[in-house]
């Protein structure tokens, strides 16, 4: 990051949970140690973009904003083609927060956050 700094650095923390096919973490990961671990990204590397995933339950995301997530997914769809079209394929693995993009931006602007979709295109 010292020879490199203009890079933008950013990292998910997607918590493995069980999956198809009968998979299981075999040493899953508590609320309390993932929030250990944001912290201490945070706390480590400032700058850098902390996401948060869909497989968090709702109110735990929303009590994690404050604590520096950077970006959230909202409305996420795990089934192989899932985002083109309804589909009775198979989930990978369950989503815990099943809010709507909308019903997402609206609880970050109760909590005083400024949702943004994109920053990226000139305007």
């Amino acid at each position: 990051m010292r020879r490199w700094w203009r890079c933008e650095v950013a990292v998910a923390l997607p918590r493995l949970r069980p999956a198809a096919g009968g998979y299981e973490p075999v040493d899953p990961v508590d609320d309390p140690a993932f929030v250990q671990l944001l912290c201490a990204l945070r706390i480590t590397m400032p700058d850098v973009g902390i996401t948060l995933s869909t497989r968090e339950p709702a109110a735990f995301r929303d009590a994690l904003v404050p604590l520096g997530i950077t970006t959230m997914s909202a409305g996420s769809h795990t089934e192989p083609g899932g985002y083109a079209s309804p589909s009775d394929a198979e989930p990978q693995f369950s989503i815990s927060d099943e809010r709507s993009p909308a019903e997402v931006a609206a609880a970050l602007r109760a909590a005083g956050y400024d949702p943004v979709w994109k920053d990226w295109q000139r305007a």
